[in-house]
């Protein structure tokens, strides 16, 4: 059966259009300025070899660690008295049975149980993903001492938990990731039985394929399982006790918890202290000391600084204290200094409570102010984040206890000139937030919702929004926090009687964010990452953006590459949250880790990627690269995609910096095996090319060039245009761009001109201006730039590749006759000479036709001479909707998605001189950018395909081909049908334009004498 693929759907489902409150994006706009001529000249931009950026890799890798290892340094003294604590790491566990509604079979430990050790996650035990499961642990427990409380914590559990001990419900709580604890004080015995039952609902986001929604607040991001058909894949829904259990003496008065708000403008934090009374009576005349310490460094802090309290009542008591910290080191992404704030409380001044929490001096806000909004400070200084999505492998490290990976895996991000992840769709593990904070990296942590909130679940929506904000609010890498993830409408999807509309969901993220304030006033929230239903009406607005993969997705790549934007809320900038597209894993991590029914008998035997569970990459390849056969070849083919894709879409966003602010890749490190496979690194943490293509885009200060024009003629005239990309703090007041034209032997022309950067931005610096050198017939040509300081020092390089044509490589048509004016313009165009079509045209010669009625007026004559060995050039329109009437078929045109890609006939490619990617991003002169080769494909029996698209089907291995341009054989004759769009692009895209000079020279032969490119046709057909 095919499985639904439940993200694709989401991309490829239309998407709404303008509203009142959205705008188009045109480019930016510039005078335009030319480079001059220069004696200077650039160095050769040389391409390491992947085993060369290998090397580099692991020697960056290393610098890192040591650049960093001072920082995760803790020089806090010990404090004079700790909590005891007694951890909970064994239990057993099964799943509930019919026979359990005797739910003291359960508690006294009846059924089969199997051993875990905690932390265990696990996945569905049915095809709904719903089930309920009991934790069952037998320890002892020592005497209490007196005045003090024993609390059973909870870390973290997925989903619904419900605890018994020694036989007495003691509470239950709702939710996956907040920290959750009860106060057992008074059921605990010497020996105990603890059983933990753990229910896990449906997903709100639905199960794919059905429509089974649920109540589980839980989006598309989960640690995953060792599974590779349930639990590798995307990150499916498990549930389980993943974090960990404790028991803790406290005092009955503790600190609960600690929180800091920095305040750098003034100098000076503000501590809130969370203080329980456990008794029942009122505690008077107590002090809370607090002290503030150098954590990761040698300085200064505050002396202790003692407070009396009146008094507190039974329950939880909030105190906040405001303290001067005039002297402090600053927590910055390169240097994270952290502090500890130690606050013990004291009666009769005996300590008998103590509690630390980090944190760092730094500011993070947004400027709602000025026009257009959303600009993101951090200290005051603007920054612009650039980032990655994480879904799951962090969590992993936690939970296998390999804290030196989770060390590497936030490192690998910032080699990579990364500044902050995005933790998708979900709160983790605070260890990593931990680490997080000593390395220096920012993130953003996402409420778990995805596309729709249930309506009965708004309130425990905002509970778990406050959860997030408590269980992030200390650490200084929190920068900010997202509500919901790919909202979409419900009207669309049949969906209100489930889920709160639009006008709802705004009430949500209202309630939400005033939850979030009473944790923390200084939070910057964004209501929604990738918005399918905007606008929202509060906040930095979000897209998500997959054109290179879900075709078109949000907005056509050729827009996106010219510097267009997503429509967007009116006054306002943006962040693109998620943008990506799919590189299969590495041989030997396949090898080694993938299920052999996943794999070839051998790597050179044919081989589909749809054998691998949960992969996109057959489905969807085929409008960006051919069919592959073997596993290395489908390897290579995905990974080149995923590493233009990943150049073309960062750049862009770059060039925007005027308007987009945040940018984060989908995604960085995958979790598993064939896991999320646009992940940039392979679980076993070797990088796809992608990535060092990724970093090399997100070099802080940067040349960036770009045309719209790939392949182009000798002696044309060709503009590349230069922008300069600044993504630091730093202003650069004087720089230069040196250029040269050259090809892999010699160097053509020089140019400079004179620039400046200012501060986190994008600006346009000028154009390089140069008439193409001849060739003798296709020749790789470049443009190196080299990005040059006031002092001398080069901060960047570039080069940009294209291709020169020469203009007569082919043998031109002898006889060519034209059925219609619209032909003759295109003959004009492709310098082929001819006449207008007449009864005497010979046999031998090439008819072209550019219109059903020109064509049906003279069919007889046409298919007669087709028969006795004419060719035939048949261009259609699908905007014509006409019927191409032959004798035996029809032809005509069908609707085809807008594709930038088309693949060719493998075996022509050699003996003809094209290259398998001749017919992909092809320039349109009448938009003045890449355009999609073509909207339709041909429908008729009989054709048979030159160049096409794809479609899957199921009834052979390998996919349907689409002929775009397709040959049918009449009698000796040929007949070639063509339904690329030709206006503004035949006389611009040299490989269109042989296509068709071919095309028309190619004559009707026996197969035995066939030319080549017949001769490959012919070939496939008999395969």
């Amino acid at each position: 059966m095919k499985r639904l693929d439940q993200f694709a759907e989401i991309a490829f489902r239309e998407h709404p259009g303008n509203k009142d409150e959205l705008r188009d994006i045109p480019p930016i706009t510039y005078e335009k300025k030319y480079f001059a001529s220069s004696t200077d000249k650039a160095k050769h931009v040389d391409e390491l070899t992947f085993e060369e950026q290998m090397v580099r890799f692991h020697e960056e890798l290393e610098l890192e660690r040591e650049k960093y290892r001072p920082y995760m340094r803790n020089l806090v003294p010990a404090p004079s008295m700790t909590r005891d604590r007694q951890v909970c790491s064994h239990f057993q566990f099964r799943y509930q049975t019919p026979t359990d509604v005797s739910f003291t079979r359960v508690l006294d430990g009846a059924g089969d149980w199997e051993a875990v050790t905690i932390p265990d996650f696990r996945g569905p035990s049915g095809e709904d993903g719903k089930w309920t499961g009991f934790y069952r642990s037998e320890f002892a427990y020592p005497g209490i001492p007196d005045g003090k409380r024993v609390y059973l914590v909870f870390k973290g559990v997925d989903y619904k938990t419900t605890v018994y001990l020694n036989h007495k419900c003691i509470g239950s709580h709702e939710g996956f990731f907040a920290p959750f604890e009860f106060d057992v004080t008074d059921f605990l015995q010497e020996n105990n039985t603890l059983v933990v039952e753990v229910q896990t609902d449906i997903p709100m986001m639905g199960v794919g394929g059905t429509k089974l929604d649920g109540d589980k607040i839980y989006a598309a991001t989960g640690p995953g399982w060792d599974d590779p058909y349930n639990g590798w894949s995307h990150c499916p829904p498990g549930a389980g006790i993943y974090n960990k259990v404790f028991l803790e003496q406290r005092s009955e008065l503790f600190i609960q918890d600690v929180f800091v708000r920095p305040d750098i403008d003034s100098g000076s934090v503000e501590v809130w202290i969370d203080a329980v009374n456990t008794t029942t009576r009122v505690m008077e005349n107590f002090e809370l000391e607090l002290e503030i310490m150098p954590q990761n460094f040698e300085g200064e802090g505050i002396e202790p600084i003692s407070f009396t309290v009146a008094y507190a009542g039974p329950g939880i008591n909030y105190f906040r204290y405001k303290i001067e910290f005039p002297t402090y080191h600053m927590w910055e992404p390169e240097s994270p200094f952290l502090y500890a704030v130690r606050i013990e409380v004291k009666n009769d001044s005996h300590c008998v409570d103590s509690r630390d929490r980090t944190f760092g001096m730094r500011k993070f806000h947004m400027d709602e102010q000025q026009v257009p909004k959303g600009t993101l400070y951090l200290n005051n200084h603007p920054i612009i984040l650039r980032g990655a999505n994480e879904m799951g492998h962090l969590q992993q490290c936690v939970m296998n206890n390999d804290f030196e990976q989770l060390i590497d895996d936030i490192l690998i991000a910032k080699i990579a000139n990364l500044n902050f992840y995005r933790i998708t769709q979900r709160p983790v593990q605070e260890e990593i937030y931990d680490y997080f904070d000593m390395l220096g990296m920012m993130h953003q942590c996402d409420l778990p919702t995805f596309g729709f909130i249930r309506r009965n679940q708004f309130v425990e929506g905002v509970k778990q929004a406050a959860e997030m904000e408590r269980l992030i609010r200390s650490h200084p890498s929190s920068i900010m926090v997202s509500l919901i993830n790919e909202p979409s409408r419900t009207e669309k999807r049949r969906k209100g009687h489930r889920y709160l509309h639009r006008n709802e969901l705004e009430a949500f993220f209202v309630a939400s964010r005033q939850a979030i304030f009473v944790e923390n006033p200084d939070r910057v929230v964004k209501n929604v990452e990738g918005d399918y239903n905007p606008p929202t009406r509060e906040g930095l607005p979000d897209f998500h953006c997959y054109n290179l993969w879900y075709t078109n997705n949000v907005i056509p790549v050729g827009k996106m590459y010219k510097g267009f934007l997503p429509t967007i809320r009116e006054g306002w900038k943006a962040g693109c949250g998620e943008y990506g597209t799919e590189g299969l894993d590495h041989a030997e991590l396949m090898l080694s880790r993938y299920p052999q029914e996943w794999l070839p008998a051998s790597e050179q035997d044919r081989w589909l990627p749809n054998d691998i569970h949960g992969a996109q990459t057959y489905n969807l390849h085929g409008d960006w690269y051919a069919e592959q056969t073997s596993m290395q070849g489908w390897i290579q083919a995905s990974q080149k995609h995923q590493s233009l894709a990943t150049k073309l879409m960062t750049d862009a966003w770059r060039r925007r910096a005027d308007l987009v602010v945040s940018t984060a890749i989908h995604l960085l490190i995958d979790a598993w095996p064939a896991g999320w496979m646009k992940a940039l690194v392979g679980v076993d943490r070797k990088p796809k090319p992608a990535y060092f293509t990724y970093q090399a885009s997100l070099e802080p200060v940067r040349v960036n060039l770009r045309s719209d024009r790939w392949k182009v003629y000798e002696r044309e005239s060709l503009e590349i245009e230069a922008w300069l990309l600044n993504d630091t703090a730093k202003e650069y007041g004087k720089c230069r761009i040196v250029a040269t034209l050259r090809d892999d032997s010699r160097d053509y022309a020089h140019y400079e001109i004179a620039g400046q950067l200012p501060i986190a931005s994008s600006m346009y610096a000028g154009s390089i201006r140069f008439s193409v050198p001849s060739v003798q017939d296709r020749q790789k040509l470049y443009v190196d730039a080299e990005l040059i300081d006031e002092g001398g020092r080069i901060l960047n390089a570039e080069r940009f590749a294209f291709e020169a044509f020469a203009r007569a490589r082919i043998q031109k048509p002898q006889k060519v006759a034209y059925l219609d004016a619209a032909s003759e313009l295109l003959g004009s165009l492709l310098d082929v000479a001819g006449e207008r079509y007449s009864d005497e045209a010979q046999e031998d010669c090439t008819l072209v036709v550019s219109s059903p009625e020109a064509f049906n007026n003279e069919r007889t004559a046409i298919l007669s001479k087709v028969r006795n060995g004419a060719t035939a050039v048949c261009i259609l329109k699908h905007s014509d909707n006409g019927i191409w009437e032959l004798e035996d078929t029809q032809i005509q045109t069908v609707k085809l998605r807008e594709v930038y890609t088309l693949s060719m006939q493998d075996e022509s490619l050699t003996m003809t001189g094209i290259k398998p990617d001749d017919y992909a991003y092809f320039y349109n002169l009448t938009t003045d950018r890449l355009d999609g080769m073509t909207n339709s494909h041909l429908l008729g029996e009989g054709i048979e395909p030159i160049v096409f698209a794809y479609q899957a089907h199921s009834e052979t291995p390998g996919k349907r081909k689409l002929p775009v341009v397709g040959l049918k054989r009449v009698g000796k004759g040929l007949m070639f049908f063509i339904c690329l769009p030709l206006a503004g692009r035949v006389g611009f895209n040299p490989t269109l334009d042989r296509l068709l000079v071919t095309l028309m020279s190619e004559k009707g032969v026996s197969p035995e004498c066939c030319t080549p490119l017949l001769a490959a046709v012919r070939s496939d057909e008999l395969r």
